[in-house]
Parts: C-alpha cells; structure tokens; sequence
C-alpha cells in the first residue's frame, strides 16, 4: 500500500524510528541521562551504569555510529558528550530525564 506521506516526512519518520529503537535499551537511557548533566568518561559511565566497560563502549559506540553523541580523547581518557542532534533534543527520552542529579562516581 502507498503512502499519502512525501517522502520528506516518511524520511524523518524512519529516522525517528531508528532512534527509538536506540533507545530499546534502559542502559542507553541511562547514558543520554548522565552525559546531558556533564561530559565524561567511559569509566565514569560504566561505574554509574554499573555495566563493564566493554559493554559501555559498545553501547557507546552505536550511539556515535547514529551520531546521538561524540568523543574526544584528552591523553588516556576518551570522553563523551551530546551530540548537537535535533531529533534528539525534541526527544521525550530528555524530557523525561529525573530531576535530581544522576549519582557521581568515584574513580579513586
């Protein structure tokens, strides 16, 4: 069955779709959540995710493959921020983000 849709909004339906299927994962959640309070590292996302930091990266990095968020490496540590994604910020996943602050880890 054809679509009465042009293809502009069939085009940004797929790629909301897309997104929201990033988010099937309460892990992900969890990281859009902590990095909208501040950039960090993988580590200190693993440690408050209480994930390993294998499964961090990988859930990090198909977020930067769909660009929701991107990196920079500071000698030994790669951090990880928002990305400036305008699907992302019109998102109910931001909206929804808990009020209070998300706990802070200790690396020491």
């Amino acid at each position: 069955m054809e679509s009465n849709f042009s293809p502009n909004i069939q085009d940004l339906a797929e790629r909301q779709a897309s997104l929201c299927r990033i988010f099937g994962s309460p892990q992900r959640i969890l990281i859009i959540w902590l990095l909208a309070e501040r950039e960090r590292t993988v580590t200190e996302i693993s440690l408050a995710i209480g994930a390993t930091l294998q499964n961090t990266s990988q859930h990090l990095r198909i977020m930067e493959f769909r660009n929701l968020v991107e990196s920079r490496r500071e000698h030994h540590n790669i951090y990880y921020h928002i990305a400036d994604n305008k699907l992302l910020k019109k998102c109910g996943i931001l909206a929804s983000k808990p009020k209070e602050n998300l706990p802070e880890t200790s690396l020491v």
